[in-house]
């Protein structure tokens, strides 16, 4: 059986992550005095659509996949969680359900924590204030995003083109030869980001080297932002 490490949290953690730059080193400490630490197996789902918003969740290590599903039955990808990001923000509006699914996409280390215990410990507000001001705030930008995520009607193809461009920004460095992934990835971990068959995504994949979009060096995958930017077409730029 493989034993698991568990990680080291405290504060030197969270500065080490850049979480929370505004909170002083006691109110961190606070914080992580009430968080609940849990390890995630790759491909476990977390919450799913529709469910009570009830967590603030805090991502430590690995890295996690926002998706919903859309009209004709497909997953589709909305966001990529890296370490020292928050997710799962939605209960800090009264009232909120889910709007995403939420799934490991690798092996994960989370801390969740509720939100009353979040606001008051790290903003030192009332939760209910804050909750008002989210919910006449953020949560109609919220709605926005939402309905645009869920209706945008993108091609496999852009949004492969999507998903690769978001590795790339988070998961990227530099390369003589463009942005080389620092995630090693399978055709099926692809597939399993964009809701398309491994098939379907190595076909795609395949046009897309032959169109020096990208290229493989050994197990890495190296991609160039601007030309995926082109396959993605307008879409991108509505973003």
């Amino acid at each position: 059986m493989r034993m698991v490490r568990t990680p080291v949290l405290n504060v030197t953690t969270i500065r080490r992550l850049k979480a929370f730059p505004w909170a002083s080193d006691q109110q961190v400490e606070r914080l992580l005095g009430q968080m609940d630490l849990h390890h995630i197996e790759k491909r476990t789902v977390l919450f799913n659509e529709g469910v009570p918003s009830d967590s603030v969740y805090f991502l430590i290590s690995g890295v996690v996949k926002l998706s919903l599903r859309s009209p004709d039955e497909e997953r589709v990808l909305v966001s990529l969680i890296s370490p020292g990001e928050l997710f799962g923000i939605t209960s800090l509006m009264p009232g909120m359900y889910r709007a995403f699914r939420s799934e490991a996409f690798s092996d994960c280390w989370v801390s969740s924590v509720r939100p009353e215990v979040f606001v008051t410990t790290l903003l030192d507000v009332p939760f209910t204030d804050f909750s008002a001001l989210m919910e006449g705030t953020v949560g109609r930008w919220f709605a926005l995003l939402y309905r645009y995520t869920h209706f945008q009607g993108s091609s496999l193809r852009q949004k492969l083109a999507l998903a690769l461009l978001e590795l790339a920004q988070k998961f990227g460095i530099q390369d003589a030869r463009g942005t080389m992934l620092i995630l090693q990835l399978t055709h099926e971990d692809l597939a399993d980001l964009v809701g398309a068959s491994r098939q379907k995504v190595t076909e795609h994949m395949q046009e897309l080297a032959r169109q020096e979009v990208l290229l493989r060096d050994g197990r890495r995958l190296i991609v160039h932002p601007d030309r995926l930017r082109e396959v993605a077409g307008l879409l991108l730029d509505e973003k």
